[in-house]
């Protein structure tokens, strides 16, 4: 546990394990709390690097929070940290986040993880459009704990005591949110995208979708065959808290994805065909 002073902030970060460095970005309204249960796992193979984005858990909330800034954050503290090269795991705005890093900097990036995010937060559709008026109604309105609240409920609707457990965790640590920074984080959101440059990401990269996602199932199919050299794994009956959920299937999808050894990483396969392996847990 650690604060990095840059770019005029405090930058809170967890740095466990050694060996290969896996870094593991957040999503909206959470923190490194979050991967709680892969830095315990992934830590005993590799070096893992869980900051809180600006704006979240323990770091400053000062500046502006966009997609951008988080990524030159991150990078910021990746360079203070000697990291040169390093898997880059991001789930729902820390997708965002990892493929905004990824598109700028590939080079650096051995392999890419995304779950349950998409290249472009557009609001072209009807139910994205709802998504996030809803959550900027609800937070603009009644706050962090109404939110967190209707959030959890989604996220884990079932009624057996792991659910509810992680319900009641998701509420305790959304009441921290800071409504503002929430709030500008959302509109700072709305039009980001890099679906123009997914072209260049030829790293090895793992799109894992869920089956009761926001978005439908057919969007992170599309996501992975946009990629050069993906894979997709969907989880039947999942929500869109994946690495929360169910986080002994994801962990072990994601260690078997980042400890295979292909021939050339970080290179186009030989074969024009994409290598996109859909599977469902």
């Amino acid at each position: 546990m650690a604060f990095a002073e840059i770019n005029g902030i405090d930058l809170y970060y967890d740095d466990i394990g050694s060996g290969v460095v896996v870094v593991m970005l957040h999503g909206l309204g959470a923190s490194h709390e979050d991967w709680e249960a892969q830095r315990t796992s992934f830590s005993r193979r590799f070096r893992v690097i869980v900051p809180d984005l600006r704006g979240f858990g323990a770091s400053s909330r000062i500046g502006e929070y966009s997609v951008a800034q988080f990524a030159s954050d991150v990078w910021s503290l990746l360079d203070r940290l000697e990291v040169k090269r390093f898997h880059l795991i991001g789930h729902s705005m820390g997708g965002a986040v990892a493929l905004q890093m990824a598109a700028d900097r590939p080079e650096r990036i051995r392999r890419l993880v995304l779950a349950d995010t998409l290249p472009s937060f557009e609001t072209n559709t009807f139910g994205k459009r709802m998504l996030f008026a809803y959550r900027y109604a609800m937070m603009g309105v009644f706050g962090p704990q109404r939110l967190a609240k209707a959030v959890a409920r989604k996220l884990f609707p079932g009624e057996d005591r792991e659910q509810i457990r992680m319900r009641e965790l998701a509420v305790r640590r959304g009441n921290v949110n800071d409504r503002a920074v929430y709030l500008e984080t959302i509109r700072n959101l709305l039009g980001w995208k890099v679906t123009d440059r997914l072209q260049t990401l030829t790293m090895p990269s793992l799109v894992i979708a869920a089956e009761h996602d926001y978005f439908p199932v057919a969007d992170a199919e599309a996501f992975a065959a946009a990629l050069p050299n993906s894979e997709l794994k969907i989880f039947a009956g999942a929500h869109h808290a994946v690495p929360v959920e169910i986080p002994q299937a994801f962990n072990t999808a994601v260690l078997a994805f980042l400890q295979t050894r292909p021939s050339v990483d970080n290179k186009k396969p030989k074969s024009s065909l994409k290598t996109a392996a859909k599977s469902r847990a």
